[in-house]
């Protein structure tokens, strides 16, 4: 398809274009004509008309329209996708138009043509496809134009906008003409320079235009209220002046330019415009927010989406000039103060001050981007940040004293008391969620910028000291933590809130340096002693399984959040705890909480025994659980909270004295626990769930954490009671969901079957890798875990369709994965399966060639080649099992099929990973070497000419050439070299061979040449388009024509 794309694309497309413009051109010459107007089209009319055509004619000249806009679009690289695809980058995509496209796209009249129809034809739906043609002229790749070509081509595109905005009215009216304009306007930053910018026509007019535009279009969404209005086209305006502002850090040409002129600050102007749109953009924006929900509601309550990339824009235009935009926003900030302490409007106050936090966070997380400023340094920089750090903590700490009702109504600076101290009595809920939100993210910013292990600076705590008597990085650090800790003591609390606050609590917990500063606090060290449920209600276990009358979390977020907050603490205990003999009194009061817990499971299970691979028969025996000292709900949230917060320590416990002091604790008296708990609750993905993960964390072999000492059986253990709980696994919830869960609810069917099926396969695979267990020690002394883990897997092959195992990614990749480790640790087992197993098991292999994963790829080329190895070593010896060439013998023709993939994918496709699939080529070649060169090889040429048949078959003659009869490593690298010679020939040979005859008979009839384009001018004025096509292209519609082309 990519050839037939390219060879389209280099014979036809620019025809089809060409066709397209040239009845577009006559268009308006002819209307034109009728208005009186001159017939040139650089000669915009000084007034917009909107020219009413008849319904035939109109339609045919949107289709044409239509017809340019596809073949500008166009795939003109062969990938498979074009300009309009979502995962592009809008302001990011190049028009990458061949060569021959040069003198056209350099033409002024091509520009001119598509701006006329929008004075023409206003209010119309051909304006947008017009304007979206010019947005895709303005994406030209660079290295087609030179620099002088660039230049007029600038001139064209920016006399045209130009032109059009000194046009009141009109394109403000369309919603869809003012998205594409706005586009255009971003587009061309994107594929031009600032530098070259300045060198165009009128500029200083252009420049001054385009700004009185920018504050035309902030001010009509205040005061018009015109939300109909696409929130993109803001987008569009900002990012034209945010990569302007960019630019100027490193541009070199600019500052040659600068240095020529008398006048610096006439060269761009953007000192003068810019500082102007950020004022703008605050000042209408807290205006427009005073009573206005629809816009509060737009900016607070979605995904925020739109909210910051609108100020991640104004935050880099912000620090062109920062000590006016600092000077802004601080009198703003403390207008609203000052209206805050009076307690007027404080709801709408809350909405400007939430807003106004956004902005600042932002203005300093762009530290990092730009440090561009025309009137100050870095360092000066950091001075005015510093103002914006002092007024959030200040309102932070005025808000959690009226949350905790000890706002002193009768000092007007009370919002200026000392920081550093907090209020005892924390209230039941925040005061207000959406400011929460955004003095959290304005820590996260300012985090970003001058906390951790880069960020430095010595001059923001000169102002903090100042005003607030913060002197370093510690105590800043202190009051974050205990604005977090304040936050998590809330007995009610929404889940963003929540989920922002251990957001932060994590992200302050990464950085080597951070944590170490953290540990030293006093408020770390009393959570250390005191992380319970009573000092912090969301830990509270009875709170996950079910909506409390006093909570607003649910049971998924509640889940994930305790095992980050967990990590979080984890890291920290890292560093905090040598885990030995000295630290083990602390370790333990650390772990008295969760021993609390366990205690009251071992409680309610005494009169489980502990299951082991030899009782089995005895719990089959048993009835139904029936607990006295707690529900079945409470019992189920207990297991779940524990296993959770558990998993969460055990995922930052990476060193081995963390990890063995963690399975210490665990085993013998915890870890039999939640083997009972899956027996009892075998049929709860809520518990099954979160306890196959935490047995993935514990059993996975981060940096070699499972290092036990010699004499302790510890990773013997560890692994059997891992097995004990995938048998319970297979034995109980398998054929649980097998036989009650419908596969056509598609979320019920992944969340009970197959997302517990995926963390049993990562388990399994976790033990096989982690090489911390020799296996053959329970063969040796009859122990049946091994046997009883290999057994959960060929389960789970059976209890699974195939495609459900390739259609879901995670499932895909870790089904491959493993299997990539058995061929590796135990290909005699994997080989030795019976027959419909191994069938199973070949034909994901076969499917897993053809998947665009070349993670997915390499595991079935391992899988293939360690195969493929141990059937000649065992023929070599003698020793071959008969199910083993039962196995081979039976599914012969798929290998010869997968032989035959693997060597299209070679000589047509772009295979990447040529030296993983070269080794189990090779032995796919020797393993049908009788059919190789004479069924495989006559499949391989079918199908093509004589010429590339001659080539193919001289190249396959030529691939064994000094290749041996075996698999040894020397002789697989070998033949790998032979592979990529191979490939190399085939390629140099069959370049430029491609051309398609279908696609050359399928556009044959169509005649594109220069007389045909020509003929065009024959159209009369008042004579429909569609007369004068149908004359010159017979069709059965008026439209046809134009739709075929359109299609092609």
């Amino acid at each position: 398809h990519r050839k037939i794309c390219i060879s389209f694309r280099d014979t036809k497309l620019l025809d089809i274009y060409l066709f397209a413009c040239q009845y577009l051109r006559d268009v308006i010459i002819n209307q034109k004509k009728v208005l009186g107007l001159s017939s040139e089209l650089n000669n915009y009319p000084k007034t917009i008309t909107s020219v009413q055509l008849q319904g035939d004619y109109y339609l045919v000249v949107e289709k044409l329209l239509s017809l340019a806009l596809a073949c500008l679009t166009y795939d003109y690289l062969g990938t498979g996708s074009n300009i309009h695809d979502v995962d592009i980058s809008d302001e990011n995509q190049t028009l990458q138009v061949p060569l021959a496209w040069h003198d056209h796209v350099v033409d002024g009249s091509f520009y001119q043509l598509f701006f006329s129809y929008y004075f023409l034809f206003s209010n119309t739906t051909l304006v947008p496809l017009a304007i979206s043609c010019l947005v895709q002229l303005s994406s030209v790749r660079r290295s087609l134009l030179n620099t002088n070509e660039r230049l007029a081509v600038l001139n064209y595109m920016t006399y045209g906008i130009r032109s059009i905005l000194e046009q009141a009215g009109g394109l403000l009216a369309d919603e869809k003409s003012l998205h594409e304009f706005c586009r255009l306007i971003a587009r061309l930053k994107s594929n031009t320079q600032l530098h070259e910018l300045i060198r165009i026509d009128n500029y200083p007019l252009f420049i001054e235009t385009l700004f009185r535009f920018t504050i035309d279009h902030l001010l009509s969404v205040h005061h018009h209220r015109q939300y109909h209005l696409s929130p993109n086209t803001l987008h569009y305006i900002l990012s034209f002046w945010s990569k302007i502002v960019a630019f100027l850090s490193h541009s070199s040409k600019l500052s040659e330019s600068s240095s020529s002129s008398n006048d610096s600050t006439t060269s761009h102007l953007l000192d003068i415009y810019v500082p102007q749109i950020v004022c703008y953009y605050v000042q209408s924006r807290l205006d427009a927010l005073n009573n206005d929900d629809v816009l509060y509601m737009e900016l607070f309550d979605n995904d925020q989406t739109i909210l910051q990339q609108q100020l991640e824009m104004i935050s880099i235009m912000s620090r062109l000039d920062y000590n006016k935009t600092c000077a802004l926003l601080c009198t703003c900030f403390d207008d609203l103060a000052q209206q805050y302490q009076q307690a007027a409007n404080s709801e709408t106050v809350e909405r400007r001050f939430t807003f106004l936090i956004y902005v600042l966070g932002c203005v300093v997380g762009a530290r990092g981007i730009t440090l561009t400023s025309l009137s100050l340094p870095t360092d000066d920089q950091d001075l005015f940040d510093g103002e914006l750090v002092v007024r959030v903590l200040q309102l932070m700490t005025y808000i959690q004293q009226k949350t905790a009702g000890e706002t002193q109504n009768n000092n007007k600076n009370s919002i200026n008391t000392a920081i550093t101290t907090t209020t005892d009595k924390i209230g039941s809920t925040p005061y207000s969620e959406r400011l929460e939100l955004a003095v959290l993210f304005f820590f996260e910013q300012f985090r970003r910028q001058y906390i951790g292990d880069h960020g430095r600076s010595n001059k923001i705590y000169q102002v903090l000291f100042k005003h607030l008597g913060i002197a370093d990085e510690e105590q800043l650090l202190s009051i974050f933590i205990k604005k977090l800790f304040t936050n998590l003591q809330y007995s009610t609390i929404t889940d963003k809130l929540i989920e922002r606050t251990i957001g932060c609590f994590s992200d302050l917990s990464q950085g080597y340096q951070s944590v170490r500063r953290l540990v030293k606090l006093d408020p770390i060290q009393y959570f250390i002693n005191n992380h319970t449920q009573d000092l912090f209600p969301f830990l509270h276990h009875t709170s996950t399984t079910k909506r409390s009358n006093n909570s607003n979390i649910t049971a998924s977020s509640w889940s994930r959040l305790r095992t980050t907050f967990y990590a979080a603490v984890g890291r920290m205990l890292m560093h905090e705890f040598r885990y030995d003999e000295d630290d083990d009194d602390r370790v333990e009061a650390f772990m008295k909480p969760f021993s609390n817990h366990c205690n009251r499971l071992v409680q309610i299970f005494k009169e489980f025994p502990d299951f082991t691979a030899f009782n089995v028969g005895q719990f089959a025996t048993m009835g139904q659980f029936n607990p006295t000292l707690a529900s079945l709900d409470e019992i189920q949230s207990l297991v779940i909270g524990i296993v959770r917060d558990l998993r969460g320590l055990c995922s930052a416990f990476v060193s081995k004295q963390a990890y063995s002091s963690l399975f210490d604790w665990l085993y013998p008296s915890y870890l039999p626990l939640f083997l009972k708990a899956l027996y009892v609750f075998y049929d709860r993905a809520d518990v099954y769930n979160p306890l196959l993960k935490f047995f993935h964390e514990l059993t996975s072999n981060r940096q070699e954490r499972l290092a036990f000492d010699s004499t302790k059986p510890s990773a013997y253990l560890l692994f059997r009671e891992t097995s004990n709980l995938l048998y319970i696994f297979q034995t109980k919830t398998i054929v649980h969901v097998n036989g009650t869960i419908p596969e056509t609810d598609g979320n019920i069917f992944y969340k009970a079957k197959l997302k517990p099926i995926i963390t049993c396969l990562r388990i399994i695979r976790a033990c096989l890798v982690g090489n911390y267990v020799n296996f053959g020690v329970f063969h040796l002394y009859s122990d049946p875990c091994f046997d009883n883990c290999l057994q959960v897997f060929l389960s789970i092959l059976t209890s699974i369709k195939q495609t459900h195992l390739l259609s879901y990614p995670k499932l895909t990749l870790s089904y491959f994965t493993l299997i990539e480790t058995l061929s590796l640790v135990q290909i005699d087992f994997l080989s030795n399966l019976t027959t419909p197993l191994f069938g199973y098991v070949l034909e994901t292999i076969s499917e897993g060639f053809l998947s665009p994963e070349q993670t997915i790829q390499n595991s079935c080329c391992v899988f293939l080649d360690t195969f493929l190895s141990y059937v000649f070593r065992s023929v070599k010896k003698g020793t071959a099992p008969a199910s083993l060439m039962a196995n081979v013998n039976e599914y012969g023709n798929l290998f010869r099929q997968i032989l035959v993939n693997l060597l299209n994918a070679i000589i047509f496709a772009e295979c990447k990973n040529i030296y993983a699939v070269s080794k189990p080529l090779l032995g796919l070649i020797l393993l049908n070497e009788n059919q190789f060169f004479t069924e495989i090889k006559q499949q391989l040429l079918y199908g093509h000419t004589q010429a590339k048949q001659a080539i193919l078959s001289t190249a396959l003659d030529k691939l064994m050439t000094g290749i041996d009869r075996t698999l040894t490593q020397i002789n697989k690298e070998h033949f790998t070299q032979n592979i990529t010679q191979f490939r190399n020939d085939i390629q140099d040979s069959l370049r430029g061979m491609m051309i398609n005859n279908d696609l050359s008979s399928s556009t044959s009839s169509i005649p594109l040449s220069s007389s045909f384009l020509s003929s065009a001018s024959t159209i009369a004025t008042n004579v429909p388009v569609t007369i004068a096509i149908s004359t010159l292209i017979p069709s059965s519609s008026t439209s046809a024509p134009v739709e075929e082309l359109m299609t092609l």
